[in-house]
């Protein structure tokens, strides 16, 4: 009975049903698309795992961020520009010189043979490097040493960072051999909706990493603005109880819209393949694994915030959360997930194996964020009970008594 009421209180709101339509017009323009007369071969690249190819790359990269000194980093998903102190860049200059087995003197006429150039209104100038060798055989150990040393110095988030040296330094332009071969994959070992369940995934987990908060915020803060807690609290039902059935009935109901785009998706992928022989059930079985734990979290984070402080500071917390995890993970747009990532991208129908190769990291930030949800609406239990009880009032952000307010 409760889970049926707080089910029709949502689905009557205006904050769902403007999640319905942004979540709809998205998918709409991006992924149906995208999709619209069916999957491109004409060229592509892959990921290989060559270590000669990853160190090449990366040092010659190096070698145009030292010269100008300019690293550029994202830290913590956000671009930086990073100038080293003298003393850092001599260490930068020494494993350069290492690995490119120079001595000074020829590790300068070295940096002269780059090309040099300006962007935009700058008076600074950019070094490019496209010939660089590393000295013959350099050991690969000792390269992944110098580059975890080379991302610490610039405060992590570099090019450099062990993680990102394979997705970053490793990528090639396919032949038309492995073009024919991809395309096999495709039909064949994806069945056409695997691969195209994968892109599907990787435009809708952006919408649900932020528009469910709007919907959660307002439920959560609803009852409180209708005087409706001096109600409910009254009521023999546990704090759990409520919580729980509120946060099951925001899932359930969020995920609907989600459930109608996967048949729509599956119906486009039946006209526009018509004649292969496709999985019927991959567009509804990998998504709700890839999706649910972004859709679990973003409700979980604005029911709990909400309750704690209030709606505003929810929906500005997810912001905060949304952006970093999706400028972090729109650095490699497919061919690399991490293990902590919100956001998972895999921005292509094809490229199967540069995500089975992240199939582990994948698997284990679908469980991790689906156990952080749970763990935030077990705080929110707590956090409501005591309100219940008359121990706790919440937090204020502005106004009187509020932690910002301006002092006079």
């Amino acid at each position: 009975m409760l889970f049926r009421l707080e089910c029709k209180k949502i689905v009557r709101s205006a904050a769902f049903l403007i999640y319905c339509v942004i979540s709809v017009l998205f998918i709409a323009t991006n992924y149906y698309s995208d999709c619209k007369g069916g999957v491109y071969f004409g060229e592509g690249t892959k990921i290989v795992e060559d270590h000669e190819l990853i160190m090449y790359g990366a040092l010659n990269s190096l070698m145009g961020e030292y010269a100008a000194n300019k690293y550029v980093c994202y830290p913590f998903g956000y671009y930086k520009a990073v100038h080293l102190k003298e003393k850092d860049q001599q260490k930068i200059a020494g494993y350069l010189r290492e690995m490119t087995g120079t001595d000074e003197k020829e590790f300068e006429e070295l940096l002269s043979t780059g090309e040099k150039y300006y962007v935009g209104m700058s008076d600074k100038p950019v070094y490019g490097f496209h010939d660089v060798r590393m000295t013959e055989g350099f050991s690969y150990d000792r390269f992944l040493e110098i580059m975890t040393d080379t991302d610490d110095m610039l405060g992590g988030g570099s090019d450099y960072a062990p993680d990102s040296l394979l997705a970053l330094y490793s990528g090639v332009d396919m032949t038309d051999e492995e073009l024919k071969e991809e395309y096999r994959a495709f039909i064949e070992d994806d069945k056409v909706t695997g691969g195209l369940a994968r892109l599907f995934c990787d435009y809708v987990g952006i919408d649900l990493a932020i528009l469910p908060v709007f919907v959660a915020a307002w439920l959560t803060s609803a009852d409180r603005k209708r005087r409706m807690h001096e109600l409910v609290y009254t009521r023999k039902i546990s704090s759990a109880k409520l919580v729980f059935t509120r946060y099951a009935a925001l899932v359930f109901t969020m995920f609907i819209p989600v459930v109608l785009e996967m048949i729509v998706a599956l119906i486009q992928a039946v006209v526009e393949y018509n004649g292969e022989s496709l999985d019927m059930t991959a567009m509804f079985t990998l998504p709700t694994f890839w999706l649910l734990p972004n859709l679990l979290f973003t409700t979980a984070a604005g029911v709990l915030i909400t309750e704690v402080f209030s709606a505003p500071a929810a929906i500005f917390a997810q912001v905060v959360i949304w952006f970093k995890a999706t400028i972090t993970a729109s650095r490699m747009l497919s061919g690399k997930i991490g293990r902590f990532d919100l956001v998972c991208r895999h921005n292509s129908p094809t490229d199967r194996s540069a995500f089975l190769m992240n199939h582990d990291n994948f698997i284990f930030s679908r469980i991790f964020w689906t156990v952080i949800s749970l763990v935030l609406v077990v705080l929110a239990v707590y956090a409501y009970d005591a309100k219940r009880g008359g121990r706790f009032n919440g937090i204020r952000l502005f106004g009187k008594g509020g932690l910002l307010r301006r002092k006079a």
